[in-house]
Parts: structure tokens; sequence; C-alpha cells
């Protein structure tokens, strides 16, 4: 196991002097991410996605719990860990210095971590991210969108990570641009561990094998991408898919579409306003089952199976 999250929780907390209740922004949660495996952690604008992205990468620290990579507390390694695990951000003008050039911006990491043969490490990755030679020496600030991403996935890379966090990075771009991407995030999940964070389910079903179901800052279910399409389990994952976008308007369905997603944040089930089989039950969160099938192991947080 490469990664371990174990009942990890993010709290902020108000003003003393009015007494606020803390709120969280990461509740209990808990998954691991296998080598050379790829997870996308899937949910809903403010659903907790990106604080368990910035968490994993020592942007964040967590109110409880512990984050384990390799068996050893995330925390408790020096700065060798940003040559462990790295991060693709939203917006890539996050990750770069305008007053570098691109050669410069992929170069910084291995100057801090005193790595030798930096000409050939950076050719190699600016030229496997697909930076065309005539930009390497350009100001970050004069790229497009799509050619900034590039060249911070490529940062990302040089240091050759066991883990990769990419937190919606084709959000930011236009379809086309995206897709060029989305392609390049294909070809590195086959060959390093990867984190992918999207509100698309089109997009996060691409790129994982393994799906994490997050809203209101709890995991609803935890499941293999391809059962998840074929069924998911929690019916928060029901509603995802039932409101997809259709190729054509012969082809609408009766379902939920349309339908207001409202999320709680207490001490029940997120989805529970929105769900059709809500029970006084769902007042408290539910204990987490595991579902055996053939095609593997399924984990889902739903008094339905319980």
């Amino acid at each position: 196991m490469l990664l371990e999250v174990k009942n990890i929780s993010v709290a902020y907390f108000g003003s003393f002097l009015f007494k606020k209740k803390p709120f969280f922004a990461l509740k209990d949660v808990s998954f691991s991410v296998n080598y050379r495996e790829s997870v996308t952690i899937l949910g809903e604008s403010g659903s907790g996605k990106t604080t368990l992205g910035r968490l994993i990468v020592r942007l964040v620290e967590p109110t409880e719990g512990k984050v384990y990579l390799e068996g050893r507390n995330i925390f408790s390694y020096g700065k060798e860990y940003t040559k462990k695990v790295s991060m693709v951000f939203q917006n890539p003008t996050d990750a770069l210095n305008p007053r570098y050039s691109v050669w410069e911006a992929v170069e910084e990491p291995l100057l801090v971590h005193g790595i030798k043969n930096r000409k050939e490490v950076v050719e190699r990755v600016l030229t496997s991210v697909g930076v065309e030679r005539r930009l390497w020496f350009r100001k970050t600030h004069q790229l497009s969108g799509g050619q900034k991403q590039r060249v911070a996935i490529a940062r990302a890379l040089v240091l050759n990570p066991l883990l990769i966090v990419a937190d919606e990075p084709t959000s930011a771009l236009d379809l086309s641009v995206a897709y060029e991407i989305l392609e390049l995030f294909k070809k590195l999940k086959r060959e390093q561990s990867l984190i992918f964070i999207t509100h698309d389910v089109r997009i996060g079903t691409k790129i994982g094998e393994k799906v994490i179901l997050l809203l209101g800052g709890r995991v609803l279910e935890i499941s293999p991408v391809r059962e998840f399409l074929k069924k998911p389990l929690h019916p928060y994952g029901v509603f995802l898919l039932n409101n997809l976008p259709v190729e054509s308007p012969y082809k609408r369905r009766e379902t939920s579409r349309g339908m207001e997603l409202k999320t709680l944040r207490d001490k029940g089930c997120p989805f529970r306003i929105n769900c059709p089989y809500k029970d006084d039950k769902c007042e408290l969160f539910p204990p987490e089952k595991v579902v055996n099938l053939e095609n593997g192991e399924r984990r889902v947080w739903c008094w339905f199976y319980v």
C-alpha cells in the first residue's frame, strides 16, 4: 500500500467570542491508494475534495486522524516528501512563477533537492508532456492556459514522485485543450500512482480505476469504476449518473434530472434531504458496509445496506 488515509477530519473554527460550531470540511474520511493505482475523488463543489487533495500534499493539517505514505506519517517527513508526492492545481498559474521561464520553472525542484544531470531530466520531462521546444525559454506568463498546465504537470513530474494529486486539472481550460490534458493524464496513470479530483463523472470515470464518492465532507462509497458505472451503491451515486447530460433530447430518461442537490453537514447522511430511501436512521451517519462482489470489494456508507 502506498497511501493510507485513516479517519481524517479537517475542521475550521469560528471566533471564540461568538462560540460558533466548527465547520467540518472533511469528517472521518478513510481510504487507501496502492502502487500504480489511479483513484478518482468525485464530488460536487464544496464536497471537501480540494481540502482532501491539499491535505495529502501537506498544505492542510488534519484536526483528527492520520495519513501514511509507505507506512510513515506524512508529517514526519522533511522536504523529501515533496520528492514523493506532488500536486497539479486547478489553476496552473498557482504553481508557476511568472518571472521564470518554462525551463526555470521545471528545473527549480531539481535545484532545491540537489539533483544532478538536470539538463537531461528537464528535456525529457518537457518532451514527455508535449511542451514544444520553442516555448522552453519563454516566460510562463506568456503561455496559453493549456501550455501553462502542461508546464505545471512537467514540474509535478520532474522529481519522479510516487504519487501525483491532480485537482480539477482540466476545469479551467477550453474544451479542446482540456481533452488534450485528459489524454496526457490517461498516459500518466499507466506509469505511476494518481489521485484525480473532479466534479465531472464522465472525466473522472475515464481516469480512475477506483472511485471515491465524496459529499458534505464524508465518503459515501468506494467502488471499482466499472462497477460504479453499472450500478452505484449509494443513492448519491445514482443521482449523479441520472443527472448526466445526454447526447440527444430523444434519449432523455425519467430521472431526477434538474433536481437541485441540497447537502447537509451534521451528524447524519449529507444526502438525506434528496434521498428517496431516507429514514429516521439517516439522522445519524451510518457505519461502513463492505460489499464483496466477484469483480472486487466495494464499500458503502448507507443505512439501506446495514
